[in-house]
């Protein structure tokens, strides 16, 4: 049985109830998972930073969550990611052995584990996807899955904004499969229905729920998201004020709404919502024309290199310059780093604008400033490894 460490114990009543009561978010049919015999798997989509500690709060069983390795590897995290919390380890981008025998293991002693398949948080509110994988795995630990929907998270606070927004959200239960369910569906049935249930839209539910997310700065953090502008193709010339997102060298200019919706006052090209802007650069840059693109320098604040227990601080003043094959680091001290994207095996963004990637087998982080946008890099990468480029 799945024991609550005592921190969690102490959390949940106090902080916990806070964190439902704050960000205005009910559960429905959580209630569920105490009378489902553990071991079994919680799996939803993931929007929002606090989404674990979010389903934790409303979850009548204690649940171990699959973090990111990086959280590990920063001072005073390890012990209470660790210890107090019982989170298991997972490098984000990467098959990691170690992880799925935690995994295992933790079934095995009869734990609840919980995970978000896509491995990353949504930028746009759309879903991101996962590969098969996360299906044979499913398939190979033969334990019940409880599927979740967090609904209206990516209206409280976007992954690309600097503050939250008053709205409400809701932890739905969509389905729980038993071992007996998974043992009749193939892997490729079952990953298609799994990507059927989590693959959580924003803008469907919008449509179905209309719901608004109150603030004055509902723009501001946008330039994370969207690096090009539509009119003249310059990348990072966006800035963001209040409601308004503007374009620096041409003046197209939008604002965004309390339903997430755009509204564009100056400029030719016209995009409904956020995503479908962020659908049409992603398409740009991933074609023959993020060749030709031309792309500034962004500032850096803060370039490490992974060691086996901790991240070890190179520098925090650098300057990161995109290519079309690869992108170059120069540090304040002069030194110069040369990342071609052939030589780097997995690469994701975690929090404050950071990218993680592997390297010729060696682990780096590396920061920019808060208005520039580490997703051109990630989504030029991408492109390349699935051979999506031209």
């Amino acid at each position: 049985m799945s024991k609550k460490p005592l921190f969690i114990r102490l959390a949940q009543p106090t902080y916990g109830a806070y964190l439902l009561r704050h960000h205005h978010i009910q559960a429905v049919g959580m209630e569920q998972l105490s009378h489902l015999a553990p071991p079994f798997l919680v799996m939803g989509n993931h929007v929002h930073t606090f989404d674990p500690f979010f389903v934790s709060s409303a979850s009548p069983i204690h649940i171990r969550w699959v973090a990111g390795a990086y959280l590990f590897k920063m001072r005073g995290l390890r012990p209470l990611m660790e210890r107090w919390i019982q989170a298991i380890s997972k490098q984000q981008g990467r098959s990691d052995l170690y992880t799925i025998r935690t995994i295992s293991e933790a079934l095995k002693q009869g734990d609840v584990v919980g995970l978000f398949p896509e491995g990353t948080r949504s930028w746009d509110g759309e879903p991101v996807g996962f590969d098969m994988a996360i299906a044979k795995l499913v398939k190979i630990f033969k334990v019940p899955i409880v599927l979740l929907n967090l609904e209206g998270f990516y209206g409280l606070r976007p992954r690309w904004a600097r503050k939250r927004r008053k709205g409400t959200g809701t932890i739905r239960v969509v389905e729980i499969l038993s071992a007996e369910d998974l043992g009749k569906l193939s892997v490729e049935e079952l990953y298609d229905h799994l990507t059927k249930v989590l693959g959580h839209s924003n803008r469907e539910y919008q449509k179905e729920n209309p719901s608004t997310y109150q603030g004055n700065r509902l723009a501001e953090g946008l330039e994370q998201l969207l690096y090009l502008c539509p009119d003249c193709h310059h990348v990072s010339t966006l800035a963001s004020k209040a409601n308004t997102i503007t374009c620096t060298s041409c003046s197209y200019e939008a604002t965004l709404d309390a339903f997430d919706q755009l509204h564009i006052h100056k400029g030719e090209h016209v995009f409904a919502d956020v995503a479908a802007w962020h659908a049409w650069e992603k398409k740009i840059i991933t074609s023959e024309q993020g060749t030709d693109l031309v792309y500034p320098e962004d500032q850096g604040v803060l370039f490490q290199k992974g060691e086996e227990r901790r991240l070890r601080t190179l520098s925090k003043h650098f300057t990161l310059h995109m290519e079309a094959e690869g992108f170059t680091l120069k540090t304040k001290e002069g030194q110069t780093y040369q990342f071609a994207f052939p030589d780097i095996g997995s690469m994701i963004i975690n929090a404050k604008n950071t990218v993680e990637f592997f390297h010729n087998q060696q682990l780096y982080r590396i920061r920019i400033q808060q208005r520039g946008s580490i997703l051109k890099y990630v989504e030029r990468y991408q492109a390349l490894q699935k051979g999506e480029t031209v």
